[in-house]
């Protein structure tokens, strides 16, 4: 266990030596492959409650995009 625990420090070491060189030399290609994919990401996970605080969103209204009468249609 000690060994697995030491390698797996030393990898998490080395990666994070890497990424910080790519990032210090080569910025635009990290961000493209890195950085943009995680903001998008952020973004996704808190863009509800961001618009629902600044009013920016509004309740779906079941009724408007469905017709549970008529087959075919139905929700």
């Amino acid at each position: 266990m000690a060994d697995f625990a030491v390698w797996l420090g030393l990898a998490l070491l080395a990666a994070s030596v890497g990424f910080w060189a790519w990032r210090r030399w080569a910025p635009t290609s990290f961000w493209y492959v890195i950085g943009f994919p995680a903001k998008a990401l952020a973004v996704y996970g808190t863009w509800r409650a961001v618009a629902s605080g600044c009013g920016l969103s509004r309740r779906r209204r079941r009724w408007r995009w469905t017709f549970p009468g008529f087959p075919g249609f139905g929700g």
